[in-house]
């Protein structure tokens, strides 16, 4: 091939993985909708504009405040706070950079597998099926929802492919050609995904071609791993600093295995989303979610898992062509250990890592692992088509597989058309109280999904058996996996206007005109919604109303768009000490004995919520008829900052108990541990002691308090280390109050208290990082210097 022949034929690649995306997700890409569902609203979309709000100030965001009392906020993997990408955030409007950042996710997906694929010896369009069958397969469409996991599992195949030439010729640059998108796995926020691909680099040593390859290649993969650890330094030594004190994210199995992918869900792989509501594009019952599919949490992780027909064809000729090398099996069983583990809840597989490898114990949602088992499958298929082209009788026994496949896919939908052998006989005996219009749907699913896929089976047959020129018989079948995909999984993918991130809701509104900026801390919410009942608003379909309905009822962490702090400890980074008060009590009591404690000051509740509280007229503040929604107010909430005398304690478990006794009272003392230190002063006088904010950023307060005796200075934000304090300038201890906040304890008269947090470990792990890169760049071009001298 021509120098421009290899030039058209790599631009057109280029174009393919370009193109191809952007035209599948063509609601997004031509339209001004935005990506919006679960916690791309709730999270990321709070997280980046905290970013850019921080960033383009020129000030580094150590501190999170809009959730549960305030979290690190590079110390939290999930805010991506190192992450390249987060430049666009400054460039474009925050729907429309997210939007970019998801759509660049797919094209990468595309790219790494396709080089991955090409590594491995597939020839181009081999290696595209794979990167099309990888990139637009179900579990990635869906996971649309959740940005980190996306962009892992976009990433890893670059750190593979990257990581695959090097061990075959270790050089500087070849090593960070790898180090670099194994880096990038974590700082896109996904550790267990960091944790898997190292693991990965040690499997991709082993099975090397040659005898004893394998084995000498083992250190260079070690290598590897040190390098991706170093370059990650920036965001592990912080990470390392909030262990210990965040609320664990997988505290038992039970809720580590929430989100585990149910093996009913197996022939989803070939059909396509057989629980999915298309007109919702969801999962519509909790109860088929956790009382069949044992979900654990209302709804599904991803709400499908296509592989596709032609795909899962493809892939039977490779494991039939290819049966008699080692190689082939060692990755089919990694993919089904992957596949395995994912099922936590149903085999036992998951539990034991849980139970006994080091650190597993802080993951969970088992279903997150299926990339690493979607990713060889989807290999696979691009293998199947290679193997084609060597063995011709290949292609006669494919074709008659696929035939034979297409039948059982419309035998499977005649008996569920006649019978509703899956619908009534499988789903309906596993569920307790099933709901009759949930199994319809799934009827309709199943008899749809099977004829759509007969179909693909019969076309992907007659190209096998009619079409002689390897080209045209590429291109078929690539096409026929993508028209299945599409028609697949194009509504497991939620868009919406723009406006949900623009146009502030009413009780906001209310709120803000409630509780105008003091410069004394921005109010704080909670949720207490129970019933979520959006409403029907014509022109606009489920998803757009419930986007709305989620922004109303002021969902965690969706006041952070508005400058409004949420109390639910809902990110990762969460305090231990606030998150243990708050999820250990029924809400009610938390709500009545601690909310005000904290200066939460505001609640959402539904209508009907209300009506079961009993709460006084008094305490409305506003209500939202369009919504059935209510915004109430705390009628004791104590101030963001108060003196109050202390009562000492030697550590957290004495300090909750107190606060759980009747004879705490709240505002007229304050719990604080000050074991090891010398005895609290004596209670001040019944005088009030005041307190002025002359400063309240989320790094930096500071305050003029003046105490009439020796009293504790109670700080309502979360209480972590890493935070200082001054007192006329001097250091003084920052002590856990009320368990959760932070004290210190002042004489009497007039003094100035400043809190400070820095990122423990931040700047050690910058110099880490950038040392390592710079190291590498050196490194490289050195080497290619004495190459250019020494050629």
């Amino acid at each position: 091939m021509s120098l421009s022949e290899q030039a058209r034929t790599r631009a057109a690649l280029v174009g393919t993985a370009l193109v191809v995306p952007l035209l599948f997700f063509h609601r997004a890409a031509f339209s001004e909708e935005i990506f919006i569902s679960r916690d791309i609203l709730r999270v990321y979309y709070p997280l980046r504009k905290y970013w850019v709000e921080r960033v383009s100030q020129l000030q580094f965001p150590d501190w999170y405040p809009y959730d549960g009392l305030g979290q690190p906020y590079a110390g939290m993997p999930i805010s991506g706070t190192f992450h390249p990408a987060n430049l666009l955030y400054l460039l474009l409007p925050l729907g429309t950079a997210l939007k970019a950042v998801t759509l660049l996710s797919y094209v990468a997906a595309l790219g790494g597998t396709y080089l991955f694929a090409r590594s491995w010896n597939l020839g181009r369009g081999p290696a595209l099926l794979s990167g099309l069958s990888y990139a637009l397969c179900g579990y990635m469409v869906g996971i649309s929802n959740n940005l980190l996991y996306l962009m892992a599992a976009a990433t890893f195949p670059w750190a593979l492919w990257g990581a695959e030439r090097f061990l075959r010729q270790p050089s500087p640059g070849r090593a960070a050609a790898a180090a670099l998108p194994l880096c990038l796995v974590l700082l896109g926020g996904d550790p267990q995904s960091f944790a898997v691909c190292n693991g990965l680099l040690l499997v991709l040593a082993l099975p090397r071609p040659g005898q004893g390859r394998g084995a000498r290649a083992l250190p260079w993969a070690a290598l590897l791993i040190v390098l991706g650890a170093l370059l990650s330094a920036v965001q592990i030594v912080p990470t390392l600093h909030v262990l210990g004190q965040a609320h664990p994210s997988a505290g038992t199995l039970d809720v580590a295995t929430r989100f585990s992918f149910h093996p009913l869900r197996l022939g989803e792989l070939v059909l396509g989303p057989l629980f999915v509501d298309p007109e919702v594009g969801a999962v519509s019952s909790p109860g088929l979610a956790d009382q069949v599919l044992d979900s654990g949490m209302g709804t599904l992780w991803v709400d499908s898992v296509h592989l596709g027909a032609t795909a899962c064809l493809l892939l039977l000729g490779a494991l039939w062509a290819h049966r008699r090398q080692p190689r082939v099996w060692w990755v089919a069983g990694l993919a089904l250990f992957f596949l395995l583990l994912s099922m936590g809840r149903s085999l036992p597989l998951y539990g034991w890592l849980y139970r006994w490898l080091p650190l597993w114990g802080s993951f969970r949602y088992p279903e997150k692992l299926l990339p690493y088992f979607l990713f060889p499958c989807a290999l696979g298929a691009g293998a199947g088509l290679e193997a084609l082209e060597r063995e011709p009788s290949l292609r006669r026994r494919l074709g008659l597989a696929g035939l034979g496949l297409a039948a059982l896919c419309g035998g499977l939908a005649l008996a569920e058309g006649w019978g509703g052998l899956f619908s009534r006989g499988v789903v309906g005996s596993r569920w307790a109280t099933p709901d009759p219009a949930v199994l319809e749907l799934i009827h309709g699913n199943v008899v749809r999904m099977s004829l759509l896929t007969a179909g693909a089976f019969l076309l992907s047959s007659l190209v096998l058996l009619g079409v002689e020129r390897s080209g045209p018989r590429v291109g078929l079948l690539a096409a026929m996996q993508l028209g299945v995909l599409y028609l697949s999984n194009q509504d497991t993918y939620h868009v919406t206007y723009p406006d949900v991130l623009e146009q502030t809701p009413g009780l906001v509104e209310q709120l803000h005109q409630h509780a105008p900026d003091t410069g004394a801390g921005r109010a704080r919410t909670v949720n207490g919604v129970r019933h979520i009942s959006p409403p029907e608003i014509p022109g606009l379909g489920p998803m757009d109303v419930a986007s709305l309905y989620l922004s109303a009822a002021l969902e965690p962490d969706i006041p952070a768009l508005w400058n409004l702090e949420s109390a639910t400890p809902y990110l990762p980074a969460a305090s231990q000490r606030y998150a243990d008060l708050y999820t250990s009590l029924p809400f009610d009591t938390w709500w009545n004995h601690f909310a005000g404690l904290f200066d939460v000051r505001y609640l959402t509740v539904d209508g009907r919520t209300f009506q079961q509280m009993g709460a006084p007229r008094e305490q409305v503040v506003s209500v939202d008829r369009s919504m059935g929604l209510v915004l109430l107010q705390h009628p004791m909430a104590l101030p963001r900052a108060y003196l109050a005398p202390p009562v000492c304690v030697p550590d957290a478990r004495s300090a909750r108990a107190h606060l759980l006794s009747a004879s705490f009272q709240p505002g007229r003392e304050a719990v604080i541990e000050c074991a090891g230190l010398e005895d609290p002063p004596l209670p001040a006088s019944g005088e009030p002691g005041q307190v002025a904010f002359l400063r309240y950023e989320p790094e930096h307060v500071e305050l003029d308090v003046k105490a009439p005796g020796p009293e504790v200075l109670v700080l309502n934000d979360a209480w972590y280390s890493g935070w200082s304090a001054t007192l006329d300038g001097e250091p003084v201890p920052v002590l856990p109050a009320n368990v959760a906040v932070r004290g210190v304890r002042v004489p009497a008269g007039a003094h100035r208290v400043v809190f400070s947090y820095r990122t423990p470990g931040r700047f050690a792990g910058v110099a880490v990082s950038l040392g390592t890169l710079v190291l590498l760049v050196l490194a490289t071009l050195g080497l290619r210097r004495t190459s250019a001298m020494y050629p």
